[in-house]
């Protein structure tokens, strides 16, 4: 029953936070939009991949080891922000390259990723935000509870990083079918300059934000 109770308690912190917009949901969305909705669902399952990663390694202690030495999270800050920051300003550079060939607003000449592709960028984008991180073994740290048995706490942490990637993989594949539609698209394709500046600007916000971030 305690088990229960606390992947219960995991998966409803965990389902408002992974729903939030962020960098995560703006790639995955931006994917659907401009290119399929598989490359998108390659995006899902390479965020996903991550929020486990993550989860791993707050079930190994991460989180104790980030407050021993602060310097290491602001090291994962200035590396992830960095990241996003270069995400943002090749947005901004494509779709500026894009309308001085002609191409703006349709797009015709996108030249899709690879699946692979889309997913590594996927899980690298997840992997170095450091607050996804960050709170991801937060909440590992909390939601464990201390008077647990070897074997069962090691049941505990599998069964909380498989619950937490689930949620993670089933929202993001919802988002990458959702905005892969026609209708979506179509609407898409009526704004996509101004929509592509936006997310390029996006990440670049969140970018600024994750390093400046105390």
């Amino acid at each position: 029953m305690e088990v229960l109770l606390v992947l219960v308690h995991v998966a409803l912190i965990w389902i408002l936070a992974v729903a939030t917009p962020g960098a995560n949901v703006l790639l995955t969305i931006n994917t659907a939009l401009q290119y399929s909705r598989t490359l998108a669902i390659f995006s899902a399952f390479g965020v996903s991949s991550a929020i486990l990663l993550w989860a791993f390694l707050g079930g190994s202690g991460l989180v104790i080891l980030l407050t021993t030495f602060p310097q290491l999270f602001s090291v994962m800050k200035v590396v992830g922000g960095s990241y996003l920051l270069y995400l943002g300003l090749r947005q901004i550079y494509q779709t500026r390259k894009t309308k001085r060939l002609g191409d703006f607003p349709q797009g015709q000449h996108l030249i899709s990723p690879s699946n692979k592709k889309m997913f590594i960028t996927a899980f690298i984008t997840s992997i170095l935000n450091p607050k996804t991180g960050f709170f991801v073994v937060s909440l590992f740290s909390v939601a464990m509870p201390n008077s647990m048995s070897g074997e069962l706490s090691i049941s505990m942490i599998l069964a909380i990083m498989l619950t937490m990637s689930a949620i993670t993989l089933c929202w993001h594949a919802f988002l990458a079918t959702a905005f892969s539609h026609q209708s979506a698209k179509r609407v898409y394709a009526r704004i996509s300059g101004v929509m592509d500046y936006i997310t390029g600007g996006l990440f670049t916000v969140f970018g600024i934000k994750v390093m400046a971030s105390s």
